[in-house]
């Protein structure tokens, strides 16, 4: 029995060795704990309750929701889109003196088309004593009567438009001063 009275302060140093070590261990599993827990609650939401095969779960039919939202936000587009080919999105103005007697371009042909080379075309002839309009309808690009070479030019004038990009105002010149009028 002597030898276990001999070694009873050593195993009694090992055992509180022990518990420090164990303790030591208790305590930095408890913050890893803690740093799970506070990234499960930012990846989860504060509810606890909930396990990761439920809020997977939950997030797959908020992502279908989206998914779906999106695809009706793209066929809203494409009905947009379907209408604006039918709006007069490209336009042009030509004058011109349609009299040799007239001066000053007074004289003027206006087209208003859309994608389709479809819309009208307005002329407006003056001269010193009269005042004409004419109106002609073009469908895809072919007009309901003959146009004029002016015509001809305004339709172009406004399909070449719609590619071109506007220029800024700055790049733009200025436009001839008024003449003076006694």
């Amino acid at each position: 029995m002597q030898t276990l009275r001999d070694i009873a302060p050593y195993l009694a140093l090992a055992a509180a060795l022990a518990v420090v070590v164990l303790g030591a261990l208790a305590v930095w599993l408890w913050l890893g704990l803690r740093r799970v827990r506070h990234g499960q609650i930012v990846v989860m939401g504060p509810h606890g309750e909930r396990d990761l095969v439920t809020h997977a779960e939950i997030i797959d039919a908020h992502v279908h929701g989206l998914s779906t939202a999106v695809e009706a936000l793209g066929e809203r587009l494409n009905a947009y889109k379907s209408d604006l080919d039918g709006a007069f999105t490209n336009r042009a103005v030509v004058r011109y003196d349609a009299f040799r007697e007239s001066g000053g371009e007074q004289s003027a042909s206006i087209a208003l088309l859309d994608r389709h080379r479809s819309g009208v075309v307005i002329s407006t002839i003056h001269s010193r004593d009269s005042a004409r309009i004419y109106v002609k309808q073009l469908r895809e690009g072919f007009p309901d009567r003959a146009l004029s070479p002016e015509e001809i030019d305004v339709v172009e004038l406004a399909m070449a438009g719609a590619a071109a990009k506007p220029a800024a105002a700055a790049d733009r010149p200025a436009p001839p001063a008024a003449p003076d009028r006694p």
